[in-house]
Order: structure tokens, then sequence, then C-alpha cells
């Protein structure tokens, strides 16, 4: 008796954490990267003013941002208002007039540069929760504790694979965007 609410209750607490991955992985990354990779119709216009490069908290280069005025998709030349470009895919002049859309209160550009960093944070999210969950489904197969040495590996594996592999796919994406 004890070992089917052990094994029911280990499925119930996997469950809840690919729930709780996937619920994360989109609330911290999934409306961002898809404002930066263009999908969906967009939120309105930015005039640029200025852009500008971004420097992490350790001094190292994060990329560009503009700032200009964003005007809403059908909206007024009241309902004009300063935003922020995030992750611009060029150094616009001011002036330009830029489709964007928007998230979390910053406007974005089809780009691959936050894409591609919004993609490792979402994948370093899902190889937590699914080296966890992984580990509680073979606990629930099992019926009692399984060794979690493997999982944790595999884990350690997956936060050094994620980042390498976007870093390979942040050079492509990069490499086709210069050129087309």
């Amino acid at each position: 008796m004890w070992r089917g609410l052990a094994r029911a209750a280990a499925v119930l607490a996997a469950v809840a954490c690919l729930v709780g991955t996937g619920a994360g992985g989109w609330l911290l990354t999934g409306e961002r990267m898809g404002a930066a990779l263009g999908i969906g119709p967009p939120g309105g216009d930015l005039v640029v003013a200025r852009c500008y490069q971004v420097y992490d908290t350790e001094g190292y280069d994060d990329g560009r941002d503009c700032r200009g005025d964003f005007t809403p998709a059908g909206g007024s030349a009241d309902a004009v208002r300063p935003m922020v470009l995030r992750g611009a895919a060029a150094d616009h002049r001011p002036g330009t007039r830029l489709a964007v859309r928007l998230s979390h209160g910053a406007a974005y550009e089809p780009s691959a540069e936050p894409a591609v960093k919004y993609g490792i944070a979402a994948g370093l999210v899902l190889v937590v929760g699914g080296t966890l969950a992984a580990w509680l489904f073979a606990c629930a197969r099992h019926g009692r504790l399984q060794d979690g040495e493997g999982y944790v590996f595999a884990a350690l594996a997956g936060l050094v694979g994620v980042p390498l592999l976007g870093i390979a796919v942040g050079v492509v994406a990069g490499l086709l965007e210069a050129v087309f």
C-alpha cells in the first residue's frame, strides 16, 4: 500500500515539476523570445532617437539598445510614449521607423541576439526541471528512491551543453543576419 502511494506521489511531483518548468520557461523567456523572433503582428512603430551599446554588470558588451518614441498600432499622436528597443539588430540612425513587438515593457525587432539569449535561458530552465522530473519518474517506476548521481551528471552536461549550443546557433544566426 505504501509503495503505491509513494509511486503516486512521485508521479504527481514529477508532473508538477514539468508543469512548473514549462510555466517558468514561458514566463521568464517565452514572450520575449517570441517578440525577438518577430512572431505575431507588430505592436506598433518605434521612431529611433538614439542607439547605444549596453554592458552587463561585469562590464562586458551586452549588445545594442535604442531609445525612441513608440506609437501603438492604430494609435494616435496622443498615445506616443518613450520606449527602449532591446537587442537592436543594427545601429539605427535617428528618425528610423521600426515595426516592433512588445514584451514586458520593452520593444523588440526581429533580431538573433536577444532570441538566442532568451533561448539559452529557456534551455537552462528546461534542463534543470526536466532532469528533476526524469529522476522523479524513475523513482515512481521502481517504487523507491533512485540513485541520483547519473541525473546530476546529466543536468551538469545539459547546463554546459545548452550555452555551447546557444553560442553555435548565435554564430550561425548572426552570419545569416549579416548576409541576408
